[in-house]
């Protein structure tokens, strides 16, 4: 069985914040426009679990972060090319991630390891990851609907799972190497957890948070059902295309690639990724100017159904949304896939 103790909540955050004397530490702090942030963290910071709500960016931006260097190359003097791939394995703590979260990293994790196309990048930072999750008692805000998706007891790729009990936290460890960096956290040991875990999620409401008029287990079919119809015009009457659905998004992943090269230099360059949004009216255009999806509606229907349908069916996985309510907290036209996934259930769901 791994190490599960009892401890306080200040000596659990002094202990947080000590890790950074070892290794890079994320946690989430009020950044300077007031909105929260999983912000690089030093030992002498007082960090607070109260009054959380969730980041404008998911943690799991962590590990493919808006821009970043693949690969340096080089002409060499025989005519050939010399690529070195630039890869990020310094030691790091994500901490206090939520469940919603914690979800979608671990559908992450099985796109960019699983996938047609394994991440290097991606994967070299999140095995240099040391995560530190934090069960929610409460939704985090008026847009949650983990409990609906089904993500709200995520616990897959925690290290180490906090769990609120009474007055004081549970920390669990849940791999050898939470196991190893819960060495220094003190409380009292505990033999069987689950008796807590028990207590914990008694005291939470119910039901907790925004629920669908139906199982996300139909969505589907439904949407399968809702191709040509007149919703996705009536949700995106208002949308400007501004792709920040999608950059919120802790499941979205689409990229864009591009080189840079120095004119004094043209023999050097390097090759960047950068975020892409498949809500920008370029996204689908191809050869000769030919757009997939030309309009608003269509490019939103296409969004909906990656989250709910095209994913889930090509990773025999969960849904991709995770309910974390960032989408429509961000959104400038108040645009919410709840709202969206509610009504496709509403009008397609059900036998057809």
């Amino acid at each position: 069985m791994r190490r599960a103790i009892v401890a306080t909540e200040e000596a659990t955050l002094a202990w947080i914040a000590g890790l950074a004397n070892e290794r890079l530490v994320d946690f989430p702090q009020t950044g300077p426009a007031g909105g929260l942030r999983f912000a690089r963290t030093s030992p002498d910071d007082r960090l607070t679990f109260a009054d959380y709500r969730p980041t404008v960016l998911p943690p799991g931006k962590t590990f493919a972060p808006a821009n970043e260097v693949l690969f340096t190359f080089a002409h060499q003097a025989d005519g050939s090319f010399r690529a070195t791939p630039i890869i990020d394995r310094r030691p790091r703590v994500l901490a206090g991630v939520r469940p919603c979260d914690l979800a979608a990293i671990a559908l992450m994790d099985h796109v960019n390891r699983d996938g047609d196309h394994p991440d290097p990048h991606y994967l070299a930072r999140r095995e240099a990851t040391t995560i530190v999750a934090y069960r929610c008692s409460k939704p985090c805000s008026d847009r949650c609907f983990c409990a609906a998706v089904g993500s709200l007891d995520s616990d897959e790729g925690a290290d180490i799972l906090l769990t609120p009990v009474d007055d004081a936290l549970l920390a669990e460890a849940r791999t050898p190497t939470g196991e190893a960096l819960m060495a220094d956290l003190d409380g009292t040991p505990v033999d069987d957890p689950a008796p807590l875990v028990a207590r914990h999620r008694a005291a939470r409401p119910q039901p907790f948070g925004r629920q669908l008029p139906g199982s996300p287990d139909d969505l589907p079919a439904a949407l399968e059902r809702s191709w040509s119809s007149p919703l996705w015009e009536t949700h995106t009457a208002r949308c400007l295309s501004c792709g920040t659905c999608n950059l919120v998004c802790p499941t979205c992943y689409c990229f864009d690639t591009h080189d840079e090269v120095d004119l004094a230099d043209p023999n050097e360059g390097h090759r960047c990724r950068d975020w892409d949004s498949c809500m920008l009216p370029e996204f689908a255009v191809v050869a000769d100017g030919h757009d997939f999806r030309p309009t608003v509606a269509s490019r939103q229907r296409h969004r909906v159904k990656r989250k709910f349908e095209y994913l889930q069916q090509k990773f025999d996985s969960r849904p991709f949304c995770v309910g974390c309510g960032r989408c429509g907290a961000q959104c400038t036209a108040d645009i919410d896939i709840f709202d969206i996934a509610s009504d496709v259930l509403k009008q397609h769901g059900g036998t057809p």
